[in-house]
């Protein structure tokens, strides 16, 4: 098997296992990471530009892509992420009355909190191996951000403005 088609293979089994965004991260990490297609430090990477960019929140993986294999690669990680939404707006279609149901909606719901779960552990992981010590003060921005948007009163925009500028003044 190639590189370029392994590449695909593990990027459009991500994508498809992921609910969205950053769902993805912690399979790619495991699938490219810890394998040493991918390293650590351009997961951080292609996240910072990821959320730098414009667009949604999944094309981090383009970047990543463009890390791994050039153009090729950030071409095959646009084909890779793009596939699985295409293919569920017809199976959405067909299987519209299942989508209704209370047992659909318990599945959304176990796989949202399994993925929620994942990425906090990924996110600790990629903290902790990139030697980076966390100071008191941004604990506790996390924890405040969580509490402000935990209801959905707030939104999230205002909590990373407001933490970034917290940061700014904190972070000399």
């Amino acid at each position: 098997m190639t590189h370029e088609l392994a590449l695909f293979l593990v990027l459009l089994k991500d994508s498809a296992l992921a609910l969205g965004g950053l769902g993805s991260l912690p399979l790619i990490r495991q699938d490219l990471v810890a394998t040493g297609i991918a390293t650590d430090a351009q997961v951080v990477q292609a996240l910072a530009i990821g959320r730098l960019s414009t667009g949604p929140n999944g094309l981090w993986i383009v970047s990543l892509g463009y890390q791994i294999g050039g153009w090729s690669g950030a071409a095959i990680a646009v084909l890779a992420t793009s596939l699985p939404p295409l293919v569920m707006v017809p199976a959405t279609a067909a299987g519209r009355r299942f989508l209704l149901t209370p047992a659909f909606a318990g599945i959304v719901r176990g796989a949202t909190l399994a993925t929620a779960g994942l990425l906090a552990s990924t996110g600790t992981s990629l903290i902790a191996q990139g030697g980076v010590t966390t100071a008191w003060w941004q604990l506790a921005i996390g924890a405040v951000a969580i509490a402000l948007t935990y209801q959905g009163r707030i939104h999230p925009g205002v909590v990373v403005v407001g933490g970034a500028l917290i940061g700014m003044l904190l972070g000399r």
